[in-house]
């Protein structure tokens, strides 16, 4: 068509517009699909899930336990000195064997690898917890007490006394941790705790739910760019 002639760039304009509309079915048929999958995917972004780290509480909580689980294998180790340095009865020998029983019960319970355990009323409420871990301590305390040797050299000090105050530092250790944990009952310090650690179980399963429908969209995108 002649430029000189005055409809020449609107006939120029529909050609064109015709042309695009001839290609754009083409590219509409795709597009909705690939958008659609890239939207699912920006939904599953790592970026998006809530974060996996714990809360300072959390870590403090988690943190006592393992102080509470180290005291608890020292005072079972504190009851076979016992039994190699210093002199029992029949009693004596049955309380010993009483006190290493519970002090495997205190570890498995912090671990929380047995269910009986935190299902039970005794270790799952922290009144009751620390009320037998106090009771454990003085028990242990109590049934290794016995009068040193006087001595007047600090550093010659008999063999008898130093396993009598490893006993007693590990059971006085064990009266710490229970009134920790009694005192922290009474302030309703549990249902707190319960609540940070069920909102980062929460927070661990929605990660997972967004990471597997990551890879989903991932894979299905992927589908459609082959075919």
């Amino acid at each position: 068509m002649d430029p000189s002639s005055p409809n020449w760039a609107a006939t120029n304009t529909e050609e064109t517009k015709s042309v695009h509309e001839e290609i754009d079915p083409v590219l509409d048929d795709h597009q909705p699909a690939a958008n659609s999958s890239m939207e699912r995917w920006d939904g599953a972004s790592p970026q998006l899930a809530p974060s996996a780290q714990r809360t300072p509480t959390h870590g403090l909580y988690r943190f006592f336990k393992f102080v509470t689980i180290a005291w608890s294998l020292l005072l079972f180790i504190a009851q076979l000195v016992s039994v190699i340095y210093l002199p029992f009865d029949g009693i004596e020998l049955v309380l010993k064997i009483f006190l290493s029983s519970f002090s495997v019960l205190i570890v498995l319970n912090e671990l929380e690898w047995w269910p009986a355990l935190r299902g039970s009323p005794l270790f799952k409420n922290f009144v009751t917890r620390g009320y037998f871990y106090v009771f454990l301590g003085l028990v242990s305390t109590e049934e290794n007490n016995i009068k040193p040797s006087k001595v007047s050299v600090v550093g010659n000090l008999p063999v008898d006394y130093t396993a009598a105050l490893f006993i007693e530092t590990a059971s006085w250790a064990m009266v710490a941790v229970g009134i920790i944990y009694f005192l922290s009952g009474l302030c309703c310090a549990q249902y707190y705790i319960n609540k940070v650690r069920e909102d980062h179980s929460n927070r661990l399963a929605e990660r997972k739910r967004i990471f597997e429908l990551g890879m989903k969209s991932e894979a299905a995108l992927s589908n459609q760019m082959v075919t």
